[in-house]
């Protein structure tokens, strides 16, 4: 009953400002309806009732909730309050223009909350009026909507999205039904094939493509379609307006449709693949030819001979296979630079392509070296031909710029099938034949004999052999004195390594010392020789034996060791020698780079080591270079003191020697003194200095110890 006298006096209320509406009129249970009707919207709307100038009069708790402001902050306050600023004044004055007239007005708001934050409502606004029928006062009833126009801005944004991907995408994009049918074509299809958009879309993707490739495409689509494969990839080729080829990669996804025909339909996503196509034949290119002469490299020369040789099983012809090295290519390198030599290749392989026939093969290995296949051969004598009709133009002058420049070339040969049955076989005597060639005097060539392969059996025994020797210590040192030859007083030795196979028993020097720097190991023997060489100096130091210098060789490869220097104190260090008692013996190839070689040099010197340079006047010597290099000492070449007392020429080039190095302050030492008569001519040169048979042959550390007692009188410990 309360809150039916509540709802009488409200009636009563508003039947006072409206006469039209009088409380005895309404029946209770029209009142309860009334009542009931406002708890449901109050329950579910938001309700407001503002005075014809929008000031508000009454909001209901759902109106407070969303907008975040209590009643007592609402009522009296205009309905601007919750003004968004979103929409124009034009919105505003349509709005008021209807319920001005006493219409019903519907429409979307976006206002503001008391915090700042927006929200959305559907509105509808109803105006009441009076007797003269004006609004005396309107009433809103909203639903928040917030959560739906978020929805819609995040479609529209997406669908924004995926259309500024289509229309703005360099890809082609579109959506067609099984038989190829355009359903949505993007404008990225006329910019690349030049078709105006209309036509596109009511055409076919199969009247785009290749005719080449149209069943290739069509059974794949069918397939897809069939297998309900969800994605499928696959290259062809467009053809555009003007009949042009353009080389494409597409995707194909399967979708439903968006319609109620239940198809399957496909989104095709097409990409121009023309400049991959183009990179992938520049790199296919760079994989299989030589980037310098554009001649073929090892990899497809290999396949084209394995397929030659296929074929040549049905041919009574035979192949000849030419391994050729341009010889001391790396002095012209060090002389001219890389840039030149780099045109001579070019200009070589020009010409050794130039003198093959058309189905002849060329390729280039690397470096200076170049490989043909010569067919249809009947002849030894028809090789020889050719080679010899090479080797007369290889003499030709090449001019580059201002400069002449000659080259040589040395040649292996294998013939098939006789030097090998397959291309690997074939390639490995050719290049055996080669180093036969280059042993014979370079500017040649050589065929390949199957004695050959024994020694290339036996040097891989030696070279395993050695590995196990370095590992086993099966090495040894012997030391030959250095005497001043006036007067026969030991002035210091030389320590020479030795080997002695547990099974072969001793192999000379000359054989393995070579292979030592052909594979490297010279490097870890090489470590080994100076450290025992240090380590016997002090011990007979200690024993009592007179200070004497023992001089260690050292390879070119050991000085090509960036390791090297430290290496050498680390070991001066653990075996305590005196510097001053090492000397380290150098060959004459250092002079091939004189700058590096003084630097190297005047290290070794800093540490307080002696250097000579052992073979003086072999091999690329200069006296001049000697004036550059850090050196204590030349030790001269036996092969010129071994005809010292017969040749007028030997006795001129080492007085010329004695005397530079004397004038320079160097020492001389003659290697290789094995009579009296080269002790007389030394002597009257001028030459104090000297090793060899002579005086003592290399001796064991038991001989050389005797040997010392021979001239020396060890000291009491």
């Amino acid at each position: 009953m309360d809150n039916l006298k509540f709802n009488q006096k409200n009636v009563k209320e508003n039947s006072d400002k409206n006469p039209n509406i009088n409380e005895n009129m309404i029946s209770s249970e029209e009142l309860r309806d009334l009542y009931d009707i406002k708890y449901a919207l109050d329950q579910s709307a938001i309700i407001a009732i503002t005075d014809p100038k929008g000031n508000i009069r009454y909001v209901n708790d759902l109106f407070c909730e969303i907008t975040g402001y209590m009643k007592e902050e609402l009522i009296g306050k205009n309905h601007r309050i919750l003004n968004s600023g979103l929409h124009s004044k034009e919105y505003f004055k349509n709005m008021y223009r209807t319920i001005g007239t006493g219409n019903v007005w519907k429409g979307e708001f976006r206002n503001k909350k008391k915090d700042g934050s927006y929200y959305w409502v559907h509105s509808t606004i109803v105006p009441f009026l009076n007797e003269k029928g004006k609004p005396y006062q309107y009433i809103s009833i909203r639903t928040d909507i917030t959560k739906e126009k978020l929805l819609e801005e995040e479609i529209r944004k997406s669908n924004e999205k995926y259309r500024l991907i289509a229309e703005n995408s360099s890809d082609l994009i579109s959506i067609i039904e099984e038989n190829g049918d355009f359903v949505y074509v993007s404008p990225s299809y006329t910019s690349l094939l030049g078709y105006n958009l209309p036509h596109l879309e009511s055409g076919n993707l199969f009247d785009l493509i290749a005719p080449r490739d149209i069943e290739f495409v069509k059974e794949k689509i069918t397939s897809c379609f069939n297998r309900a494969k969800d994605k499928l990839q696959i290259e062809f080729q467009l053809q555009d307006v003007y009949g042009k080829l353009i080389d494409v990669e597409a995707s194909f996804n399967i979708v439903k449709s968006y319609d109620d025909s239940n198809k399957d339909l496909l989104t095709v996503v097409i990409r121009d693949i023309r400049d991959r196509k183009k990179i992938e034949e520049e790199i296919n290119y760079l994989a299989y030819h030589d980037s310098l002469t554009g001649l073929p490299n090892r990899r497809l020369f290999m396949s084209n001979l394995r397929t030659e040789i296929m074929d040549q099983k049905f041919s009574r012809s035979k192949l000849a296979l030419l391994f050729i090295d341009i010889d001391d290519f790396k002095t012209i390198n060090d002389e001219c630079g890389h840039d030149i030599a780099d045109q001579l290749l070019v200009e070589i392989a020009r010409k050794l392509k130039k003198s093959l026939k058309p189905q002849d093969l060329i390729a280039r290995l690397g470096g200076d070296e170049f490989i043909i296949l010569l067919k249809n051969i009947d002849s030894k004598t028809e090789i020889e031909d050719y080679l010899n009709d090479l080797l007369q133009k290889a003499h030709q002058p090449i001019v580059l710029g201002k400069d002449t420049h000659y080259v040589n070339f040395s040649v292996g040969v294998a013939i098939y099938p006789e030097h090998g049955k397959n291309g690997e076989d074939l390639l490995k005597n050719a290049d055996a034949a080669l180093h036969l060639a280059k042993k014979q005097g370079k500017n040649g060539y050589a065929f390949y004999d199957i004695n050959l392969e024994n020694e290339s059996l036996e040097k891989r025994l030696l070279e395993n052999a050695m590995r196990d020797a370095i590992i086993n210590q099966q090495f040894y040192l012997e030391y030959q004195p250095k005497l001043n030859i006036k007067t026969g007083q030991l002035i210091g030795m030389e320590a020479l390594v030795r080997w002695n196979h547990p099974v072969i028993g001793r192999i000379p020097p000359g054989k393995f010392i070579p292979l030592a720097e052909e594979t490297g190991m010279i490097i870890p023997l090489g470590e080994w020789i100076l450290k025992e060489s240090c380590e016997q100096i002090v011990k007979w130091q200690e024993m009592g034996y007179p200070y004497l210098p023992v001089s260690v060789n050292v390879s070119v490869r050991q000085l090509d060791d960036n390791e090297f220097i430290n290496k050498v104190e680390k070991i001066l260090k653990e075996t305590q020698i005196n510097p001053a008692m090492l000397e380290l013996e150098v060959t004459e190839s250092v002079f091939a780079d004189v700058k590096n070689a003084a630097e190297i040099l005047q290290q070794i010197r800093n540490l307080g080591i002696q250097v000579s340079i052992d073979d003086f006047g072999t091999g690329y010597s200069s006296l001049t270079y000697i004036k550059h290099l850090p050196i204590d000492t030349l030790k001269v070449d036996q092969s010129f003191v071994k005809d010292i007392h017969v040749n007028e020429e030997s006795r001129a080039i080492i007085k010329a020697v004695i005397t530079l190095a004397n004038s320079i302050g160097i020492n001389v030492i003659a290697e290789g003194v094995e009579m009296k008569e080269h002790v007389v001519e030394l002597v009257n040169e001028g030459c104090k200095l000297g090793q060899g048979y002579y005086f003592s042959k290399p001796l064991s550390v038991q001989d050389f110890e005797q040997f010392m007692q021979q001239h020396y009188r060890v000291k009491e410990k």
